[in-house]
């Protein structure tokens, strides 16, 4: 069930339009907006599982895959791929217990450690890629030049009235 189908949007909506000051268009936006995103998650999970790969472990395969063969700081990496160090740790060891990639301390610097793609994980990076590509293009297909325009302008919106929202 859609988010926009359950009782509890309803009663938002409903509340929205009887209560002065909200715009129950606005509340359904948000409210289709989560379940686009939701929706899309889910496809680009289901691109990701025969790889048996997550978003994140996913991203730190093309972050690697683009520096091969430089080796990039695990901090750096995290960086690069909007996520906290503890998280990119946790992709880190599974993705070294499959051997796609190799953790190297720094001889001078023993907190420093540097990850580079190791050679089953440059093997496992062009088919999941391929994978990721082929959700996007059919995930996108009913959507025209125009269109996604417009809804670059739109996504850009939203994430700024959420982000001022935040602060």
């Amino acid at each position: 069930m859609k988010r926009t189908e359950s009782l509890a949007a309803h009663a938002l909506l409903a509340i929205a339009r009887q209560r002065s000051g909200f715009d129950a268009e606005r509340c359904r936006l948000v409210l289709e907006h989560l379940d686009t995103s939701a929706a899309v998650h889910t496809a680009i999970h289901q691109a990701l599982a025969p790889h048996r790969l997550s978003e994140l472990q996913f991203a730190v395969l093309v972050v690697l895959f683009s520096l091969d063969p430089d080796p990039i700081g695990s901090a750096d990496l995290a960086m690069h791929t909007a996520v906290s160090r503890s998280a990119i740790t946790e992709a880190l060891d599974h993705l070294e217990k499959r051997t796609f990639v190799t953790r190297t301390r720094d001889t001078h610097d023993r907190r420093m450690i540097y990850v580079r793609l190791a050679a089953a994980g440059r093997k496992a990076v062009e088919p999941a890629t391929l994978g990721f590509l082929q959700a996007v293009q059919s995930i996108t297909r009913l959507i025209d030049t125009k269109v996604r325009q417009d809804l670059f302008t739109g996504c850009a919106l939203l994430q700024e009235g959420a982000i001022t929202t935040q602060s």
